[in-house]
């Protein structure tokens, strides 16, 4: 556990420092569980940095790393286009000052590329995650929205079809359904391809444990 969370009692806090203190305690339980071993750098993990806390201590704004297969690109081909496919992938967490009240919802946005029909790949909202909950903050943790995000990744989870609540990228579903999807590709957490070395940045903190198998299922 970070040594800095150790000061805190949560006896000791109310409303929302409260719970800025709880999500912190179970996200850093959720990656202290997820570490890599070193002799595995290949291992899927998560990891988070600190990027800024309030007048408490308590942090407002974190930086996910999700080490994990996933889709960053298509190549630049006649349709079919095939997936390209990254190792690291890092998402800032912006919790906005009235979080964790029903119209404060958490801000997730991914600061490398994703291709996925619920991020959004272009523009000036480019990397914004669309988590298909409403009242974030109210209905769902930190920690369960984190591990929502790495069932994105791995296309266990995703919503092309354009019907409510609609994708986030339409280019991106437009891609999935009649492109990927005929191909296969949005299968490929299924296989065990190993990335090659060179494709693999050190992280703050990994993880050990593969996330559970869980079967694909379209939102």
């Amino acid at each position: 556990m970070d040594e800095s969370i150790a000061k805190f009692n949560l006896k000791d806090l109310r409303g929302r420092d409260a719970r800025l203190l709880q999500e912190w305690i179970e996200l850093d339980t959720l990656c202290s569980k997820r570490k890599a071993k070193a002799a595995d750098p290949f291992a899927p993990s998560i990891s988070y940095i600190i990027r800024r806390k309030n007048a408490m201590g308590l942090p407002v704004e974190y930086e996910i790393w999700y080490r994990v297969k996933s889709i960053v690109g298509v190549k630049d081909t006649p349709a079919p286009r095939e997936p390209i496919y990254g190792y690291l992938h890092k998402m800032r967490i912006v919790l906005p000052n009235n979080y964790p009240a029903a119209d404060g919802n958490p801000l997730f946005t991914f600061i490398t590329d994703i291709w996925h029909p619920n991020v959004r790949s272009a523009g000036s909202f480019k990397g914004h995650v669309c988590l298909t909950i409403k009242e974030m903050g109210v209905m769902a943790s930190l920690k369960d929205l984190v591990l929502r995000v790495e069932r994105y990744l791995t296309y266990q989870y995703y919503h092309a079809k354009n019907t409510p609540p609609y994708p986030e990228d339409q280019n991106v579903a437009e891609w999935v359904r009649e492109e990927a999807e005929p191909n296969g590709w949005t299968r490929f957490n299924q296989d065990r391809e190993e990335p090659k070395p060179a494709q693999v940045q050190s992280t703050p903190q990994t993880e050990n444990t593969e996330p559970p198998k869980i079967k694909v299922r379209r939102i």
